[in-house]
């Protein structure tokens, strides 16, 4: 159920001295203003004429994503050889290395190659180590090449061409460390790719129950434990606003328990938490019609904390994490949540439920308050929840906040290291009266202003006393609507790489 059409591919490293066949396609690195790579000029020495020629009549630069391709008959190592323009050096980072990777599968898929040969060493700079590249470069074309397409009848008629993109490095000693640097990244995009198909199955496809079955499959084959909660628990343990917000709907909410590692539990417990609505229609505030059909992303956050501990069991990491995931579905039937509700939580405290279609909020509160259980050295929480983050940052940004400066730091140098950049937004005191209720103790929705930082006001309220805790709204950057270099539509998985880092961090 839960996979999605992908291309195979296969990176492979290989020392310039090796036997080789004969490749569809060569490229090179080439920073602007820098001679041409001296390996090309070896390899492919006809290539290398017609391009100097192309330098000096100003016709290549080596900007950033500029190419430069030509057929031969007479190449050596490929039917086509290509310049692909860098930048300047010095200022090649690794958001452009990131980028210039998305850059080799467009170049690919345009010339639907099945081979292609690239020079590693070419794209080094002072910030890009050769072994940076190996990671970014796999987990992006690994990324880059993933195209949810289950659903359409021509794909299965399609044949699924294999891909073989092929590293040469100067000496062969290197392949073996590269590789597993690549093979490291390899388990990173598996467990991004797992939270994308989860995102992108339909609505009729993953509810609740489905997204437990899911999960359970999931910590089966990694060695995860896992439990679900069903009705009959969250009633006993009185979880107002899980159970508030299902009620609309015919299929009954879950919580999903997952725990890892649990031998590291002296190194800190590491909390996890993804909202986890399949589908969103608003409930009684219902959402317009319009872009409704993309409410299926609203469990984006799930699918993070999801494939975050699929990759941190198949990597192996020396971490204690429990994963949390409320499951529900907003919807609308003879008996749904009502604006004007007042609903009592799992820590005592009661909501006046001012729009039903801010739910988000409302499930991940008891879960915060839930997580005082295991007893965790910091939480960290996920969700789609305001579109005003969207508003805000586009799809450029996570929405951040936080009780804790140095936990807020970490996740900070999380996101810059794994691609998924966060800025961070005040939670000031001030802001407090902007979430009190009248005849309860809070109100659900803050106002027409500020809505992603009282939305952050009104989660802390549930927060363990004195953990720290910070808070991710991805509102903004979990779906891609125009093609990326690591994403061509739909789900981007945006979450995973980031606690990944976070989690690998040293104490």
């Amino acid at each position: 159920m839960l996979k999605g059409r992908r291309s195979m591919v296969k990176i492979v490293f290989v020392g310039s001295s090796e036997r080789r066949t004969k490749a569809d396609l060569l490229i090179t690195g080439c920073f602007s203003g820098q001679d041409l790579d001296r390996a090309l000029l070896a390899l492919e020495p006809e290539f290398s004429m017609g391009a100097k020629t192309a330098v000096k009549r100003h016709r290549f630069s080596g900007k950033f994503g500029e190419t430069l391709a030509s057929f031969g008959l007479k190449f050596r190592e490929a039917s086509e050889a290509m310049l692909l323009g860098l930048g300047p050096r010095d200022k090649f980072f690794k958001l452009c290395a990131r980028k210039t990777a998305g850059n080799l599968v467009k170049a690919v898929r345009e010339r639907k190659a099945g081979r292609v040969r690239i020079l590693l060493e070419s794209f080094v700079s002072p910030e890009v180590s050769k072994e940076s590249l190996a990671d970014l470069f796999t987990e992006t074309i690994l990324l880059g090449t993933y195209d949810f397409r289950k659903y359409k009848r021509s794909a299965d008629a399609e044949p699924q061409q294999p891909i073989i993109f092929e590293f040469m490095v100067s000496r062969e000693r290197d392949c073996a460390p590269l590789k597993r640097i690549s093979e490291k990244a390899r388990k990173t995009a598996d467990g991004v790719i797992f939270a994308r198909d989860l995102v992108n199955e339909p609505a009729n496809v993953v509810n609740p129950q489905t997204l437990a079955a899911a999960a359970r499959k999931m910590c089966k084959a990694e060695g995860i434990q896992c439990r679900v909660l069903g009705i009959k628990e969250m009633e006993k343990l009185k979880m107002g606003g899980i159970l508030g917000v299902s009620q609309g709907s015919l299929t009954p909410p879950a919580l999903i328990l997952m725990e890892y590692g649990k031998k590291f539990a002296s190194r800190g417990t590491v909390c996890l938490i993804g909202k986890g609505v399949t589908f969103d229609t608003g409930g009684l505030s219902l959402k317009p019609a319009g872009g409704m059909e993309k409410m299926k992303y609203d469990m984006a956050g799930s699918a993070a904390v999801l494939g975050a501990l699929k990759a941190s069991a198949s990597l192996g990491l020396k971490r204690h994490i429990v994963g949390l995931v409320p499951a529900v579905e907003n919807n609308i039937s003879n008996n749904p949540q009502r604006p004007g509700d007042i609903i009592r939580m799992f820590n005592g405290k009661t909501v006046e439920v001012l729009n039903t279609d801010a739910e988000g909020r409302l499930i991940l509160a008891d879960a915060l308050a839930f997580s005082e259980r295991f007893k965790p050295g910091m939480i960290v929480d996920i969700a789609t929840l305001t579109g005003m983050c969207a508003a805000t940052f586009a799809d450029q940004a996570i929405g951040l906040m936080g009780t804790d400066s140095d936990l807020v730091e970490k996740v900070k140098a999380a996101g810059q290291e794994s691609g998924e950049r966060c800025w961070e937004l005040p939670l000031w005191d001030e802001y407090r009266p902007l979430i009190q209720g009248k005849q309860s103790d809070l109100k659900n929705i803050g106002g027409s202003n500020g809505g992603t930082i009282t939305a952050g006001m009104f989660l802390k309220e549930f927060v363990p006393a004195k953990t720290p805790w910070a808070h991710l709204d991805i509102a903004g950057t979990a779906w891609c609507e125009t093609a990326r270099h690591d994403c061509l539509f739909g789900s981007t998985g945006v979450g995973v790489r980031l606690f990944l880092k976070l989690l690998s961090q040293k104490d």
